[in-house]
């Protein structure tokens, strides 16, 4: 048996091929004579006394699903090489689609990382472009931490004040807490 089991979602389109397949009495009946031996397409026909175009087709329909498989090649008794079908031996699980909290948070990981790396950078370059004596280093009596701001000039008006840009850092957060929380909302209502 395959350790992986096959999971699949009511939505997919792979769920929606197995379904098909698996749908008529007639494919589960030849899915449970797979499932005892493999067997030629004809072979497959004469057990189950079905014509051998409708084994065909259905044995068709089932390895397109993924739920057979074929093994390998015979010859039959006129010389004509017919294909062998086995079941696959695999777990297949159909679940309804859940959106819990960790898959939801790991959604917007990318995102966050975004913010964060612009944020870092954003610290960096201002860091790197502070005028020649903003940080104070240990030799200098500081601690190592900003010193004291430098004077500016009265004729030359600060590019972002400060409290501007504590309110687009607000209203960026809470324009992401709003797009979380809708996700959210939009995800249970789509469920079933």
């Amino acid at each position: 048996m395959d350790n992986e089991p096959r999971i699949l979602h009511p939505g997919d389109p792979e769920a929606q091929t197995l379904a098909r397949a698996i749908a008529s009495p007639t494919a589960g009946e030849i899915l449970q004579v797979l499932g005892e031996e493999p067997l030629t397409a004809s072979a497959l026909a004469t057990r189950l006394e079905i014509p051998i175009t409708t084994a065909a087709y259905h044995l068709e329909h089932l390895v397109g699903a993924g739920v057979i498989e074929m093994t390998g090649t015979r010859w039959s008794r006129k010389g004509r090489e017919q294909k062998v079908y086995r079941l696959v031996d695999r777990l297949v699980i159909v679940s309804p689609a859940r959106m819990d909290l960790r898959s939801l948070l790991l959604k917007y990981a990318v995102l966050g990382f975004v913010l964060g790396g612009a944020a870092l950078i954003a610290g960096l370059l201002q860091a790197w472009t502070a005028p020649p004596g903003a940080f104070m280093t240990g030799s200098e009596g500081g601690n190592g931490l900003l010193g004291a701001p430098m004077p500016v000039p009265a004729d030359v008006a600060a590019a972002t004040p400060e409290p501007v840009a504590r309110y687009i850092l607000l209203g960026g957060l809470v324009v992401l807490a709003a797009l979380v929380i809708y996700d959210a909302i939009a995800t249970r209502r789509r469920r079933p």
